[in-house]
């Protein structure tokens, strides 16, 4: 019986191996810089292990009749019961509690959202609009500029890259986040539309090895901002036609084929990918669908909201997934009896460990607020107090906004006919609103220059894609004047020069 089952064996395993296709490794030239260790090799071989463990599992737990056992059980769930080998120390990475963020335990002044962190690197969003970031040895800075989508940071924290629209059109740019790190320098691409489709031009990724991808409904480029010889630009209609690139990762981009018109992983199933030195794309393994997807630091584990659980108001999320990169077993992590996840506040402070935060369900007064870490490899979550904090309000970010973002915000809002996306309606009467939707004639639009009118007011200047029919001039421009609201302007007066 063992020597027919050893045969058995033989027999499955080769056919397993026979079966496997074993992408080669993207080529790189001679001088190219020694990086980390890509990871297509490990991430197929770790599937081979998986197969391979599957036969070994399948053949040992047949019957005497060869009948096999029932399917595989549904995904694990963490345990209820609080692990205590898990730490309820000051977190170590950055983190945001009910707007209050916190770098090495210390409260950052203002209000805040929309954190990313890798490596003790952190970029965020105050709520004027301003996006700053800092690191170990480097105080918080803002980054200049005029945003329609969000700077990005690197998996490694190494760079942050965007695109500024404060001159009207699309700007890329980007810095090393070192401390007294060097800008990428004068930009190839100088010729990007500010929005294509009705859409904003977007990056979507900045890699460890500081390559910018930057997407759009029609464009889709790599800018080789490090590139050891000459910075080059790559266009991926021609490397990875159809590809939508959604994030980088620490083994790799995250894409999805855009074909059949899907813009995010939510109903199409992503891959992860790599772009070589000379531009070749090699498609990798397959990822599960998501809303919003973490890989941990050394690429071992990832972590995922499913897809459909973060759409409309969604103030909580009952468990996150988290699953091994190269494939295994899925473990549902939830949060504890009365709590749920704060939307994308969890991070990863090390390769098992996961830091998010909680809020309270279903209890009347203000919203409360807790930690929670959860290791992944133990299948064990563990909440604990969060810090109360020093109070701050928004009135610390009062009068923040220059002239120039309050309009620009305020036109934004008018070409996309989303008055609800404004901070503070007070920002502009119906009357001026109705004027600049008419002016705009359903094309885009943006602020240009304010100058001082010397009454304490400002005089800016609007650049409308598109006139209305029969418009005396295509000079446009508002008055603001200060105002006691969430930008600290207000529009009070718009028209057409000349008329």
């Amino acid at each position: 019986m063992t020597t027919e089952l050893e045969n058995v064996l033989a027999r499955e395993l080769h056919e397993v191996a026979d079966g496997l296709r074993v992408p080669p490794m993207p080529g790189l030239p001679a001088d190219a810089p020694t990086k980390r260790p890509r990871p297509w090799q490990p991430l197929v071989v770790a599937a081979a292990v998986v197969l391979i463990a599957g036969v070994v599992a399948l053949l040992f737990s047949r019957q005497d009749d060869g009948s096999p056992q029932p399917a595989p059980p549904a995904p694990s769930r963490a345990t209820e019961s609080v692990d205590t080998t898990i730490s309820t120390a000051m977190p170590t990475v950055p983190f945001v509690v009910d707007r209050r963020l916190y770098v090495d335990g210390e409260q950052v002044p203002g209000e805040w959202w929309g954190l990313q962190s890798h490596w003790g690197v952190w970029l965020a969003t105050r709520f004027d609009g301003s996006w700053w970031w800092g690191g170990p040895g480097v105080e918080a800075q803002r980054i200049e500029g005029q945003f329609d989508q969000p700077p990005v940071l690197s998996p490694n924290g190494s760079y942050i890259a965007y695109i500024d629209v404060s001159g009207g059109r699309a700007s890329v740019n980007g810095f090393t986040t070192e401390p007294g790190g060097e800008g990428f320098g004068l930009s190839p691409l100088d010729d990007l539309p500010r929005y294509e489709d009705g859409v904003a031009i977007r990056v979507s990724a900045v890699t460890d090895d500081g390559d910018v991808i930057v997407q759009g409904t029609r464009t889709s480029l790599v800018w080789r901002a490090q590139h050891p010889a000459e910075p080059t630009v790559i266009d991926l209609a021609d490397a990875a036609p159809d590809q939508v690139l959604l994030q980088a990762t620490p083994v790799g981009l995250v894409v999805v084929d855009g074909s059949g018109g899907a813009v995010d992983a939510t109903d199409t199933e992503p891959h992860l990918a790599l772009i070589d030195w000379d531009g070749n794309f090699s498609l990798g393994p397959a990822l599960p669908t998501y809303d919003t997807l973490d890989i941990s630091p050394g690429g071992g584990w990832l972590l995922r909201s499913p897809a459909g659980t973060l759409g409309g108001e969604v103030t909580a999320v009952g468990s996150l997934r988290a699953q091994p990169v190269g494939g295994g077993d899925e473990m549902v992590l939830d949060a504890p009896d009365g709590w749920g996840f704060v939307p994308l506040s969890w991070s990863w402070e090390d390769d098992e460990t996961v830091l998010a935060t909680l809020v309270g369900q279903g209890r009347a007064g203000p919203a409360e607020f807790r930690l929670v870490r959860c290791r992944v490899d133990l299948g064990a979550c563990r909440d604990f107090p969060a810090p109360e904090g020093a109070g701050e309000t928004a009135r610390d970010t009062l009068g923040s906004f220059t002239a120039e973002a309050t309009l620009d915000a305020v036109v934004r809002a008018v070409v996309s006919d989303d008055r609800a996306s404004l901070l503070d309606p007070a920002v502009v009467a119906d009357g001026e609103w109705d004027q600049l939707v008419a002016f705009a004639a359903g094309g885009g639009g943006s602020a240009s220059t304010c100058r001082d009118n010397g009454s304490g007011n400002k005089d800016c200047e609007i650049d409308f894609d598109a006139a209305p029919e029969g418009a005396p001039a295509t000079v446009y421009y508002a008055i603001l004047e200060p105002a006691d609201n969430a930008y600290g302007w207000r529009v009070s007066y718009v028209g057409i020069g000349g008329a």
